[in-house]
């Protein structure tokens, strides 16, 4: 998982350079012309990274659990999967039943996006079975559950309304103001919860 959570890491280094970026046009080339644009890649790029983390973390705790170097949760003994799948881990050699099992987690998560508070909780009792997870990440991270939970689904609901919007408000047809310290708080704190998380799992 500390290969995981260094990509993590680069991606979203990779995701702050747009800020840095935007602080080179802006102060080159003047206005009228704006580089707002910059500043809402990045905040859906932080969101990616975060998504990709979570999808990392669950496919390679199932794969510990499944290789009996983790001890499995109630949701993951529970969970099915097809009798085809069943009958190829059976006679498994050649791809191992590593792959396979993997491959198969891959398919089923790849459907699933870990941005909302309750579908990440959810996804970690795959491999984590602590009931109070939010409370346990949020001291972690020197907060309260309530708070850190909040700010994930007002930060899913800005990355949405970029995405499937264009940021666009549909009272006046602008597009919503944005300002490079809301998008660096945004980074910062998807990038402070992806490591509490990490270190709590690990």
């Amino acid at each position: 998982m500390l290969k995981a959570l260094e990509l993590f890491k680069d991606n979203i280094k990779d995701a702050q350079n747009l800020t840095s970026l935007y602080e080179y046009l802006e102060f080159t080339l003047k206005a009228p012309l704006s580089f707002d644009d910059l500043l809402r890649s990045q905040i859906v790029y932080s969101v990616s990274a975060f998504d990709k983390l979570m999808h990392d973390v669950i496919r390679i705790g199932m794969l510990e659990i499944f290789t009996s170097k983790r001890q499995p949760t109630l949701k993951y003994e529970t969970e099915s999967i097809p009798i085809s799948t069943h009958l190829e881990l059976l006679s498994a050699t050649i791809p191992p039943k590593e792959y396979i099992f993997e491959q198969t987690v891959i398919k089923k998560l790849k459907i699933i996006s870990f941005q909302d508070p309750e579908k990440i909780a959810d996804g970690l009792s795959y491999i984590w079975n602590e009931k109070q997870k939010w409370q346990q990440i949020a001291r972690k991270m020197g907060m309260d559950d309530k708070t850190v939970k909040t700010e994930l689904k007002l930060i899913a609901n800005r990355r949405n309304i970029i995405v499937h919007e264009a940021d666009i408000d549909p009272s006046t047809g602008k597009k919503y103001t944005i300002s490079k310290m809301e998008c660096q708080s945004i980074t910062d704190f998807l990038c402070k919860c992806g490591e509490s998380i990490v270190h709590l799992v690990i």
